[in-house]
């Protein structure tokens, strides 16, 4: 089956590593949806982030859409028109943050439009990692709980974020997708919510089926994706277990304009 849609994820993959797309990206890209390829980014970030990516590359319009919150929201880019939205409960979150004071994790958790840093908890590092997105510190138990929470992260030292994982309960892998993007980043969301899912949702829109995906990918969250795809792709860079699932892997990693060359030669651009 022909290839009809293409997801990519951004950091360590479509983006290089000063966080930007280079002008062979761009025009690879361009050139796939002149093609009337449905090009899709699939991040952990809202779309606030990543909208000066979304508007290099074109892909702004009426018929655009993006993944966002690692799967969690699925929006048609225009009017941010909301097509799936999964969250987590204030309750949901409270044994994660029960745990995070017995190993001096710091705690972020993140609506769909902010970022909650825990002040009683130790100093993250994730407003460094997204200087751009709106971060409103307060405690845990000022936290409202009417509110529907998309995610909670954990931004730490590589070191304190493994001994912390080798004490998680068992408990916390029925609860939530635990997934990292990073080796100092681990993310709890709601358990069904994966980049494939969510892209299951847009497959559907469209009439498609998952033979019909291409994805890219270098972490641990973009496994699902991967596997999904009819041609998952992993980068050259990316982590062994997501380029062991893969189908093909770049010949190049992200700083080489990776997957733009894997593009140009898979479809012969």
């Amino acid at each position: 089956m022909s290839i009809q849609m293409i997801a990519f994820d951004l950091d360590g993959t479509l983006l290089d590593d000063r966080k930007t797309l280079t002008p062979l990206t761009v025009a690879t890209l361009q050139q796939l949806a002149h093609q009337d390829i449905q090009l899709v980014l699939c991040t952990g970030r809202p779309i606030n982030a990543i909208w000066p990516y979304l508007a290099q590359l074109e892909l702004t319009g009426a018929n655009n859409y993006v993944v966002t919150f690692n799967g969690a929201l699925v929006q048609q880019v225009a009017s941010r028109q909301i097509l799936a939205q999964q969250s987590l409960t204030k309750a949901a979150l409270t044994p994660l943050v029960d745990f995070a004071h017995t190993v001096a994790w710091p705690l972020d958790i993140l609506d769909f439009e902010r970022v909650y840093p825990l002040t009683e908890l130790p100093t993250s590092l994730y407003q460094q990692m997204n200087p751009k997105l709106k971060f409103v510190p307060q405690t845990f138990a000022d936290l409202a709980v009417d509110l529907q929470y998309s995610k909670a992260v954990v931004a730490a030292d590589h070191e304190l974020l493994v001994l912390g994982q080798q004490q998680l309960p068992a408990t916390f892998n029925t609860a939530f997708n635990i997934a990292s993007s990073r080796d100092n980043l681990l993310e709890f969301s709601p358990k069904t919510v994966t980049k494939a899912t969510a892209l299951d949702v847009l497959l559907q829109r469209f009439g498609w089926q998952r033979a019909n995906l291409m994805a890219f990918g270098d972490q641990l969250n973009d496994l699902s994706m991967l596997q999904a795809a009819g041609v998952g792709v992993a980068m050259q860079n990316g982590v062994p277990a997501v380029k062991a699932a893969a189908d093909q892997i770049t010949s190049v990693d992200n700083e080489h304009d990776g997957v733009a060359r894997f593009l140009q030669d898979y479809f012969k651009l």
